[in-house]
């Protein structure tokens, strides 16, 4: 087993090169990390983060040597009223009253301690069976399959939702806006970039630090406006990490559209991944600057143990487990350094934790097939429900809520034929998790059609 054990403990050191890329490739907010150089991530206390705070002393006059000064002409400038005071530095032992120079000043460097917001892990294991039938793909696929359907979009979803809660009402830095009506049309899209740009540059906060965060809503307002789509461009980013992306740009500020699975306030994270709360609404825009958001992850801990390690009794495969802490600082002086716009209130998540399903006739008398569903966030997984709509009945399936298998609401299996009364009746349909939880459900009911006689 000595070849096995080498393979999973390579597997576990070049882990966090892979997930760098793996997060260059698919995270929407990386373009934010690059302010580690201020940051101690190897913190002794497990969960916490040290960042740098600097406090510097302004300039001060410079006096030629023995210019010899009198007290009357150094008012203003003294530390006593009369003459320079102690803080410039004296040549040649000249007095009090003619001191010249450099004015003394001071640096301070104060470390600030934070505690990152989540503590994320899982644990895996990956039946030696499964794995040998596929040739072992499913432990390596397991890691960029994890990472790119887990572990990014609950990341970028948690950051975005932190920045969208630091800009507020009062401060002048939060909007509710909806899409299609005000600012947010092809023909004042326009007026939305620079009063976002305008606001941050008043606060002073450096052009070249901006970054431009839009939905896939107002990204197509932003295609489809002639006044802008001719001045965006495209380039290779850099990233302090020495990986190399491509960004779209206007007017010298990234553009980056994501995904409304991820783009929400007010985030709950989960047993199984994360979701939107009662209270979150979804993200239109925001701008915000690269050194005002600190984006912080680490893998705290990853090890794979093969079929002769795991220790499991009763198991016979490899087991995995993972830790990573995550979170977002923003330092209460840079508060100013975002400018967010959410939707309306009761506009509702039309387009977070939904469930699509491909709904077709059977081949026998009164049947249909489900033939294949998709979620938002993708790669849910889970098993479907499904409960006939009667009447003016509403949804019977809530994100993040018990659902009971029993009477009308039931399981529906990927190509079984599934047999009902009567043709046209509609349906709810729901994702539902190992804990029978729902994580997924359709934005509205769905119409079947079943086979004819």
């Amino acid at each position: 087993m000595a070849v096995a054990f080498n393979y999973f403990d390579t597997i576990t050191k070049y882990l966090p090169q892979a997930v760098d890329e793996y997060f260059v490739e698919e995270s929407k907010t990386v373009i934010l990390e690059n302010g580690s150089k201020w940051i101690d991530v190897n913190f002794n206390e497990a969960g916490y983060v040290k960042i740098a705070d600097f406090l510097l002393d302004g300039l001060s006059n410079y006096y030629r040597t023995q210019e010899n000064l009198s007290g009357n002409d150094l008012a203003g400038y003294s530390n006593d009223g009369n003459n320079m005071g102690a803080g410039y530095a004296a040549y040649a032992g000249n007095t009090d009253a003619g001191r010249d120079g450099f004015d003394i000043g001071g640096t301070t460097v104060r470390w600030e301690i934070f505690k990152l917001q989540w503590c994320r892990g899982r644990q895996f294991r990956i039946d030696h069976i499964s794995n040998e039938e596929t040739g072992k793909i499913v432990t390596g696929g397991l890691i960029e399959q994890f990472h790119r359907l887990k572990v990014i979009p609950e990341v970028d979803a948690c950051r975005f939702s932190v920045i969208a809660d630091s800009a507020s009402v009062s401060l002048g830095n939060l909007l509710t806006e909806t899409v299609g009506s005000g600012n947010l049309t092809e023909s004042n899209i326009l007026k939305t970039f620079f009063a976002a740009r305008k606001w941050l540059v008043d606060h002073e906060v450096p052009l070249e630090e901006l970054v431009w965060f839009v939905s896939t809503d107002v990204y197509t307002l932003l295609m489809n406006s002639e006044k802008l789509v001719k001045f965006i461009t495209q380039e290779d980013y850099r990233g302090e990490r020495g990986l190399t992306f491509e960004i779209k740009k206007f007017n010298g500020v990234p553009v980056i559209e994501v995904p409304p699975s991820r783009f929400f306030t007010n985030i709950m994270v989960t047993r199984n991944g994360f979701q939107a709360s009662s209270a979150s609404k979804q993200i239109n825009y925001m701008m915000c600057s690269k050194r005002a958001v600190v984006p912080i992850r680490k893998i705290e801990y990853s090890k794979m143990y093969d079929e002769d390690l795991s220790g499991l009794a009763g198991f016979y495969g490899t087991m995995m487990n993972y830790l990573l802490y995550h979170g977002v600082v923003i330092p209460r002086n840079k508060l100013v350094g975002t400018y967010v716009s959410v939707g309306a209130e009761g506009t509702g998540l039309t387009k977070t934790n939904v469930l699509s399903v491909d709904v077709r006739p059977g081949s026998v008398a009164n049947s249909w097939i489900l033939k294949a569903y998709f979620t938002a966030p993708s790669g849910l997984r889970g098993f479907i429900a499904y409960a006939p709509k009667t009447g003016g009945d509403a949804n019977p399936f809530t994100v993040g809520s018990a659902v009971t298998i029993s009477g009308t609401t039931k399981v529906a299996e990927l190509d079984s034929q599934i047999q009902e009364a009567d043709d046209g009746i509609k349906y709810y349909f729901a994702l539902v998790d190992y804990r029978g939880i729902c994580i997924a459900t359709t934005a509205d009911e769905v119409t079947v059609v079943a086979a004819s006689d």
